[in-house]
This record gives C-alpha cells, sequence and structure tokens, in this order.
C-alpha cells in the first residue's frame, strides 16, 4: 500500500496562500526513484512563481526546487546505485508533471527528484546543509561551463583556468557561492562583487578578493582590479536591469571577454557597450544534451564526499513541516543576503 503523501498546493495562479492538503503518491518509473522529504530549500523562483505567476500554467500545482531527503523507494533499473535509506539531495523541478501529477516539484513529503540531478550526502552532512545546493549547483554550472555561454573548464577536466580571471556578481547569493566554488575548482580566478559583511564568506569559498556593490566606486574599483588580468567574461549570479549593464561597463572598461552569464530570463535585452548578455535558460537545454549537467552531479557526489564542495550560502532554518513553506516563501520575497532559507520536514 502506497503511503499517504500530502504537499503545499498552490490552488489557482497568483494565489497569495499555498494549502496543505493530501497530494498522490507517484511510484517511480525507469530511472527514477522515490524520496521522503526531509528538508526544502527556497529560492526566488519559488516566490515569483507564486506572485507573479510566471512559468507554472496548470493549476492547483505544487512548487519547489531544492529537496534533501530519505530513498524510500527505488527502481530496480537504479538497484545498482541506489537503496532504500540512502541519504540523498536533489533537484526538483514545479514546470515538470507526469499526466498532470506534480511528483517531481519540490513541497511535498514524497517525491522524485529530477533523474541524473540526484547525488547521495556524506553521512555528516544534514539535510538541511545539503539541501542548499541543487539549484545553484545548475544554474551555476549552466552559465559557466556551457559552451553557448561563457564555456568555461568544468572542474573534472583540465586545468584550463590557471591565469584566468572570472567576475562574479552577486558571488554570496547560492547561485553565486555554487558559481564561486565551481570556478575556483576549475582552476579559475574568482573576483567576487558582494555586500562586504558576506565578504569573509566568499573569500572562504575561494574568491581571491571581493568588493561591495554598495561603494560608489565598485566599478572603477573592479576595472583597476582587473586591468592586465586575462578576463574570461562574467556571471551576473545576481541578475537586474541595473547589475547587467553595470557587468557590461566593468567588461568593456578592462579589456575582457565580452560576455556576461546571467540567470534572468530575457537579460540579453539589457545588454550595452557591445557585450553579449547570454542567459542560462536559453543554454541549459544543450547543456543537458551534451550531458554536462549529468556529469556536473556524478562530480558533484565526489566533491560533497571528498569535501571539496562545501553547503554554502549558510542555511537558516525558518519553519518545520509544510505549513511554513509559505512563510517561508514570503521571506524570500522581502529579500535574502548571504544565506538560504530552508524549511524542515
Amino acid at each position: 500500500m502506497a503511503p499517504t503523501n500530502h504537499a503545499a498546493w498552490l490552488k489557482a495562479k497568483q494565489d497569495p496562500v499555498m494549502i496543505v492538503a493530501e497530494a498522490p503518491y507517484t511510484n517511480p518509473a525507469e530511472g527514477e526513484l522515490v524520496i521522503r522529504t526531509k528538508a526544502v530549500a527556497i529560492n526566488p523562483a519559488d516566490w515569483h512563481i507564486q506572485g507573479k505567476g510566471m512559468l507554472v500554467t496548470q493549476f492547483p500545482a505544487i512548487l519547489g526546487c531544492d529537496v534533501a531527503g530519505e530513498v524510500v523507494e527505488v527502481h530496480p533499473s537504479l538497484a545498482d546505485r541506489y537503496v532504500v535509506g540512502d541519504r540523498v539531495t536533489g533537484s526538483a523541478n514545479p514546470l515538470f508533471n507526469k499526466a498532470g501529477v506534480y511528483c517531481y516539484s519540490g513541497f511535498q513529503e514524497f517525491m522524485i527528484p529530477i533523474p541524473s540531478q540526484i547525488s547521495k550526502i556524506p553521512e555528516h552532512t544534514s539535510y538541511e546543509d545539503a539541501v542548499v545546493l541543487p539549484l545553484g549547483v545548475n544554474t551555476a554550472a549552466s552559465c559557466i561551463f556551457s559552451k553557448e555561454i561563457l564555456n568555461l573548464e568544468m572542474p573534472f577536466e583540465s586545468d584550463g583556468g590557471k591565469g584566468k580571471t572570472l567576475l562574479i556578481w552577486g558571488a554570496s547569493s547560492s547561485v553565486g557561492a555554487c558559481g564561486v566554488q565551481m570556478a575556483t575548482l576549475a582552476g579559475y580566478d574568482v573576483v567576487g562583487v558582494a555586500s562586504r559583511n558576506n565578504h569573509d564568506m566568499v573569500k572562504s569559498l575561494g574568491a581571491k578578493t571581493c568588493f561591495d556593490h554598495n561603494d560608489a566606486t565598485v566599478i572603477d574599483d573592479l576595472v583597476e582590479s582587473l586591468k592586465g588580468m586575462d578576463v574570461v567574461g562574467a556571471y551576473a549570479a545576481i541578475s537586474t536591469p541595473v547589475t547587467i549593464p553595470l557587468c557590461c561597463e566593468v567588461l568593456d572598461r578592462c579589456g575582457g571577454n565580452k560576455v556576461v552569464a546571467s540567470v534572468m530570463p530575457g537579460a540579453e535585452a539589457f545588454s550595452s557597450r557591445g557585450v553579449s548578455v547570454q542567459s542560462n535558460l536559453v543554454a541549459m537545454q544543450s547543456f543537458k544534451a551534451e550531458g554536462k549537467l549529468t556529469a556536473t552531479w556524478e562530480w558533484l557526489e565526489k566533491a560533497l564526499q571528498e569535501g571539496k564542495m562545501k553547503c554554502m550560502p549558510p542555511h537558516e532554518v525558518v519553519g518545520h513541516g509544510l505549513g511554513d513553506v509559505q512563510k517561508a516563501v514570503d521571506l524570500i520575497g522581502r529579500g535574502v543576503s548571504g544565506k538560504k532559507l530552508v524549511v524542515v520536514l
């Protein structure tokens, strides 16, 4: 008999309150497994989908992009890799469903992580720590390593990044922190931009130096710091109509590779100074098709076991149970800096 499942339901487009109610339990198909969700992380995407009515069109819906939990059912096709009881973190995706069932969404007790985007986590790593990684890893990898955007060497490839510098704007965000670590582990020198109170954290992840986006002279300071360096481009981990042109200005003035990788849909419209701006949403499909996303997750599992990849930014538990998911989404809508909001289930 299948377990009873519950979820935080978004009943209608832009409904301001998610309702906790029973949800279908879905058995895994080939290449899939089911987890009992132990922790979910909240992302700006959750707030945008709910508050702005973006992307999701079929309601009632279940949101949630980051999960960590315990494996409870494994399809025989994965029996050589996973067993019941394994501790994992993985990607959820509310844009996918199976015949109208939101079995791949995060905000529920039992769910199916996206195949090939799952990593076992070390015994010493808590679910609350591990859950900060999935969306950050996917976003950073597709921006930095996709051949359609920056096309940098991946951490498990050669040391092609040696002597080359990457600018990361928004280095203390979840997608920025993953980018700092992955670029550094690939051999690149990272120059970060973040709030001053997050500089120590960004440097602990491998950044060579960090600048405060609030400083009036930040652009001039960045240009002076980067002059003479082999700058391979910029990763706008915080992408807005304001930050993207600033990245363009820095690359134009410092003489670096004139390409900005952005996490914002439609970012191309804010290109300036002859600098190319590319959204990772455009490149993600080819990144998957090339097998690079799968390879990233295979590398991530090993990197976590070896202690090379840190679960950063630090988590902050803001709730317990599905009933607190809405509170957490509301909190992220007000703005978060240098941390990842987590709800424990």
